[in-house]
């Protein structure tokens, strides 16, 4: 475990204050939830997404999928790829969202995007010469955005077929529906 060399007392009601630059390094937004354990003699708090729940539902749904219509399809939490299948997987599982996505998160949007690069899909410290296209359908649960489905392509300059549309939106309302249960 990492040490901030942080000290905060906790107030009368029982709260304490999480430091900007901890909120801003884990990406925890005002009114996002928490989950608290216990550990002999340490509290831990940790990050909660209903998202992340999904991931080998989302695995399993996606190579099924992906198979059929030969496309990389990837799952993503608030935060990170949960899930992915397709030629493009290596690059892209596990990897943190881009700023760019998470402000499409958080104004759930429906966007197909052409021409964009590595960067503006994950963050990355590596700087790749790839350019990508990309479909984005967001996960709702509760009228919340929790998570996006996309579909990422080799840039090819053509746009994404309705089939591929409308199976993003189909995989977001399946896991929306999982979410529901």
């Amino acid at each position: 475990m990492k040490s901030t060399g942080v000290v905060r007392r906790i107030d009368d009601l029982g709260r304490i204050v999480l430091p900007k630059e901890i909120r801003k390094t884990l990406r925890i937004r005002e009114g996002e939830s928490l989950e608290i354990y216990t550990n002999e003699e340490e509290i831990i708090l940790k990050k909660f997404t209903s998202a992340s729940d999904l991931k080998e539902t989302s695995q399993s749904l996606i190579d099924t999928i992906a198979n059929t219509i030969k496309s990389n399809i990837f799952v993503a939490d608030r935060d990170n790829i949960i899930a992915g299948s397709g030629a493009l997987k290596k690059e892209f599982i596990d990897r943190s969202i881009s700023n760019n996505l998470e402000n499409i998160l958080l104004n759930n949007e429906k966007v197909s995007k052409y021409s964009i690069s590595y960067n503006d899909i994950i963050n990355s410290d590596e700087s790749l010469d790839k350019i990508f296209d990309y479909l984005v359908c967001p996960i709702l649960s509760d009228g919340e955005v929790v998570g996006l489905v996309l579909i990422i392509d080799i840039h090819t300059g053509k746009r994404f077929s309705e089939e591929q549309i409308h199976i993003s939106q189909i995989i977001a309302q399946f896991l929306e529906k999982c979410l529901e249960e």
